[in-house]
Parts: structure tokens; sequence; C-alpha cells
């Protein structure tokens, strides 16, 4: 079996009761569980945050589409 190491980026959308995002963010890093489960030729052996970005929500493009 050969190792690898793959790095998987994820966007989380969340919603909270926090009002800093700084809350949100260390909360979810500490206390939250992100999942990857074995297949049938893959034994997943570690999972790491290994960074964490947040950006505006006004830079979000909630699926509008804006006329030229």
């Amino acid at each position: 079996m050969k190792y690898e190491t793959i790095f998987i980026m994820v966007r989380v959308a969340v919603h909270a009761d926090h009002q800093q995002l700084s809350d949100i963010v260390h909360e979810i890093e500490t206390q939250s569980k992100l999942v990857l489960t074995d297949t049938a030729n893959v034994n997943i052996l570690e999972t790491e945050i290994l960074l964490s970005r947040t950006r505006n929500v006004k830079n979000i493009n909630h699926g509008t589409q804006h006329k030229l």
C-alpha cells in the first residue's frame, strides 16, 4: 500500500450565535469534526485543520447574475 498526503480544501457555510467571527472560527477549530471515512481501497489515517480563512459575506455570490 502506498502512503500519500492529500490536501483537500473544504468550504463551510455556518449560522452561529456568536457575534465575533474570531469566536466562530475558534469554536470550529477546537470543537468541530471533519469526518472522512475509509473506502474499499483507501484507509484514512489522520485529518487536521491546516488553515482557517474567512472572507467578507458581501463578496459571496448568492446565485444572482448581474446584467452587463
